[in-house]
């Protein structure tokens, strides 16, 4: 008999009726995988955006300076426009506001472009907006007009502050920089003329230069362009990797409740096979359904991903900040283009989880594709493993170390739960000699649910192991922060003067403060080491503060060799060029070039930049991005009152201190935020686990509960039953923790000895933390406890009806 208009719809719904927890837990586990991974999306793409928009901004740029050493001057634009040359003006203002008493502000800086010539160079972050709208005012405006100022809302709000600005148009532009106002060259100058400024006129050509300059002119560099942006996509890339890891653990999860859910449905299919209804429509309601669950769940998922982004956007953009200068995050994808993307996604990875069941080919298979045994798995496993451990030792490249690390993940998932029931039936032999015969039959259940439990067993065991592993990275990278902190950290007092200075000018009046025993500058700016753009630092090497460092490598008095030809590097830039202790490395300091000497290699943690060290005696006053701080030391006793030394001296004024405790605590809030975005991830992975598992271990009583129904007729009562069932989740979910802490120890050595030093440049010490070890397990305990404890009575008499 057939049943050609059979509605199978209905059919394959009533399944669902019968069991909605499975379909609440398909659809958790699609969200939580679709919110993970379009979280992570927003959040890399948004931040890959940024990273191009600055890595365009930041290009190589000359800066005109005339031979003679005069100011540069309209008349100079003039010469280099007539003489064929793209170069464009910059006026430079610094605006210092009277600030109320007690208050701290930093100057206003206001920068005049000129929209016309502004296409010469690429036009940072925000800029952009501005030139177009001053072009098209300059097309409407009469000769002469004031064409406004753009910035953020709290800049323009502190400029209306100013006297005589009602005549200026002021327009809000979020992507600036704080305390920055842009505008026509020519307004700028006119605010020049009004009152004396700290002004300056600079002139940028685009590198390299189109033809030898007029005679009276130079070219200097004024800016090398950026170094950390292929540091910053490994962090991206890093990001991405957690995503795939839980995606992974969702495909295990997904395929596991679709195996229980297929072998629960699998009567009825066969009868709707015999009664007429074929394969094909059979597998296109499957497909119908594996596409609804989709939508729904990645519907659900990418509006989670889009909250997940939102709560995590902060410490992202501060991560982003602090370690590649990035300042603001981009765009991203939009909101349907993420949509789509979670839904191919989820699509695929349904599919693959589901691939076999497609086939709809004789359902005794399931049972043998859940609990079958063979030397297969094992052998998978070790030569994943192996080809894994030999890719972690030769690879070089992120992506690779990535491919090598989830082989040995994957081999070890494989081996795991086959190593649990090795141990169990060793531990069932013994029992059976003693004639234990409960404890022999626990032993032999537990076994039973491994086999029948291997998927969600294996991605809870993936779940711990990132846990372990994230953790053990942070903790250490936290322990060692906070000694090279210390390290760094010597001084009491820390000065920005916030502008250009001259040391001879500063040392003095420094000295003169109350309680200052010692002023120590320190000088930053950029070069170039062997044509590659590095950070420089450069300080007093015969200071008390320079003299603490404890060094990865170096010679045996490295602070005197700095008097010489010597120089220090960073771990970075060691790593990353392959400079090693004694090395000649050319080193170029604006105009200035040398060959010097490698005398020693130091650690420097939270930021991937490469670094020189140099004495401040070696020092060209023409260095790019030159910066000037200053550490000053005070006397024994009560500290002085520097809080108001802005409001009592003059020449303070707009200048930033900051004392030590301040510092730390930036430095450390700066760690939190760069880890709480994998903190967040990771837990999220192993609830979702833990879960899962639970969900699981509730559809497997139901298809064992004629199993269990025979126990209880042989005498063991209902209590007896669930707290022994009970017992045994406990003790599975614990052993599988157990055995997974091994598996969350190599990843805590991929993790610092093989990622961190290609995505960020440093490597560190391998710190294990057993009483973290102790919480998850008591996790893992707590798991199976909520999980025996949602099996309810596993006893079915109605089962034995037939026999």
């Amino acid at each position: 008999m057939s049943v050609p208009h059979l509605p199978l719809g209905r059919v394959y719904l009533s399944h669902y009726q019968r069991h909605p927890g499975q379909l609440l837990g398909l659809l958790l586990i699609l969200a939580c995988a679709a919110m993970l991974w379009s979280g992570i999306q927003s959040l890399t793409g948004r931040g890959a955006a940024a990273i191009e928009a600055a890595l365009q901004a930041q290009a190589p740029q000359l800066s005109v300076q005339r031979l003679d050493g005069s100011p540069l001057a309209i008349i100079d634009f003039s010469r280099l426009r007539r003489a064929g040359f793209c170069v464009t003006p910059r006026l430079h203002l610094l605006v210092t506001q009277d600030a109320a008493p007690g208050a701290r502000q930093a100057p206003l800086r206001l920068l005049g472009v000129d929209p016309l010539t502004a296409d010469c160079l690429v036009p940072a972050p925000g800029m952009a907006p501005m030139l177009d709208s001053a072009r098209e005012q300059m097309t409407q405006a009469s000769a002469g007009a004031s064409l406004g100022l753009w910035g953020t809302t709290a800049t323009l709000q502190r400029w209306r502050q100013q006297a005589s600005v009602a005549e200026y148009p002021l327009y809000e532009q979020a992507q600036l920089p704080a305390d920055l106002l842009l505008g026509d060259i020519g307004t700028i100058a006119r605010l020049a003329e009004r009152q004396v400024h700290d002004s300056r006129l600079e002139l940028l050509l685009p590198a390299p230069l189109s033809g030898p300059l007029p005679p009276e002119y130079e070219a200097v560099l004024h800016e090398y362009g950026v170094s950390s942006a292929p540091l910053a996509r490994s962090f991206l890339l890093s990001l991405k990797a957690l995503g795939w890891l839980g995606l992974l653990v969702a495909a295990l999860l997904v395929r596991a409740v679709y195996l229980f859910a297929m072998e629960q449905r699998r009567r009825s299919l066969d009868v709707l096979y015999r009664h007429g209804v074929p394969l094909w429509r059979l597998r296109l309601y499957l497909v119908v359904e594996m596409l609804l669950l989709c939508v729904l769940g990645g519907a659900l998922g990418v509006w989670l991903g889009t909250v997940l982004a939102g709560l995590l956007a902060d410490g992202f953009r501060g991560t982003l900040a602090g370690l590649f200068g990035v300042q603001r995050l981009g765009a991203g994808l939009s909101a349907g283009a993420l949509w789509l993307q979670a839904a191919l996604v989820l699509l695929v990875l349904l599919g693959w989880a589901c691939s076999d069941i497609l086939l709809l080919r004789a359902r005794e298979r399931s049972a043998g594709a859940t609990g079958g045994e063979g030397p297969w798995g094992w052998i998978a496993g070790v030569l994943l493993m192996q080809a894994g451990g030999l890719g972690l030792g030769l690879a070089t490249s992120l992506w690779l170390i990535f491919a090598a690390t989830g082989a040995c993940l994957l081999g070890a998932g494989l081996l795991l739960p086959r190593l649990l029931g090795v141990l169990l039936g060793a531990l069932q032999a013994v029992l059976q000699r003693q004639g234990r015969v409960l404890l022999e039959w626990s032993c032999s259940e537990l076994q039973a649910q491994c086999r029948l439990l291997r998927l969600p067993l294996l991605a809870l065991a993936f779940a711990i192991a990132s846990a372990i592993g994230i953790q053990a990275m942070v903790a250490g990278f936290e322990t060692t922060f906070v000694r090279w902190l210390e390290q760094r950290l010597q001084g009491e007092l820390y000065l920005d003067p916030g502008r250009a200075v001259q040391l001879q000018d500063w040392l003095e009046p420094l000295q003169a403060l109350p309680q200052v025993a010692l002023v120590q500058p320190r000088v930053r700016g950029r070069g170039l080491v062997e044509q590659q753009a590095v950070e420089v630092l450069a300080v007093d090497t015969m200071a008390e503060q320079a003299q603490g460092w404890a060094f990865l490598a170096s010679v045996p008095q490295p602070w005197q060799a700095l008097q010489g030809q010597a120089v220090l590097v960073n771990e970075q830039l060691a790593r990353r060029q392959g400079i090693k202790l004694g090395d000649w490395i050319k080193v170029r300091l604006g105009a200035l070039e040398k060959l010097r000497q490698v005398v020693a290699i130091y650690a420097d943690y939270g930021r991937p930049d490469g670094e020189i060290l140099l004495s401040l005696q070696h020092l060209p006053e023409a260095l790019p991005g030159r910066h000037t701080t200053f550490v000053l030391g005070l006397l024994p006793g009560a500290p002085p009152d520097w809080r108001r030394w802005e409001q009592q001296y003059d020449w303070l004024a707009g200048s930033r201190l900051r004392d030590q405790a301040t510092l730390k605590r930036a430095a450390r809030a700066q760690f939190a935020r760069t880890f709480s975005i994998t903190a967040a991830l990771s837990g999220l992975t192993l609830l979702l686990s833990g879960v899962a598992l639970a969900l699981m271990a509730h559809a497997l009583l139901r298809l064992r509960a004629r199993h269990y129904t025979w126990i209880h007729v042989c005498g063991l009562t209902r209590a007896q039953l669930r707290r022994r069932l009970c017992a045994h989740a406990m003790l599975l979910t614990t052993a599988l923790a157990v055995l997974a802490t091994p598996l969350g120890v190599f990843l805590s050595w991929v993790l610092v000895a093989r990622v961190n030093p290609v995505a960020f440049g440093w490597a560190l010490p391998l710190h294990l933390y057993p009483l973290y070890w102790l919480q998850v397990w008591l996790l893992c305990l707590l798991i199976g406890g909520v999980t025996g404890v949602l099996m309810a009575s596993p006893v079915r008499l109605e089962t034995l009806s037939n026999d």
